[in-house]
């Protein structure tokens, strides 16, 4: 469900969205993939946080050229503006073989 009140809430959510993902990259058997998803459009919460795990992105833009992310083309963004959807980021990332 929308949080609109989230916008105003100061919390350390990039840091929590990283401890989370990699635990679950932890998880994932050597050469699989994990997938990140939030439902925002802030660049420190998406592909900061993807970038900081350092894993291998998969790219997603060749399969979704619609929702391609307008400056890194490997990750999928939907834009409320242009998709007519809320605000999302999509990233797969695989684990070392």
């Amino acid at each position: 469900a929308s949080r609109p009140d989230a916008r105003w809430r100061a919390e350390p959510l990039p840091d929590l969205q990283l401890a989370l993902l990699r635990a679950a990259a932890e998880r994932v058997r050597p050469g699989g993939t994990v997938t990140y998803s939030v439902c925002t459009m802030n660049a420190a919460e998406n592909e900061d946080v993807v970038d900081a795990l350092a894993l291998e992105p998969e790219p997603l833009g060749e399969e979704w050229p619609k929702f391609r992310h307008p400056r890194r083309p490997e990750f999928l963004l939907t834009l409320p503006h242009v998709h007519g959807t809320s605000g999302f980021f999509i990233a797969r990332l695989r684990s070392p073989t």
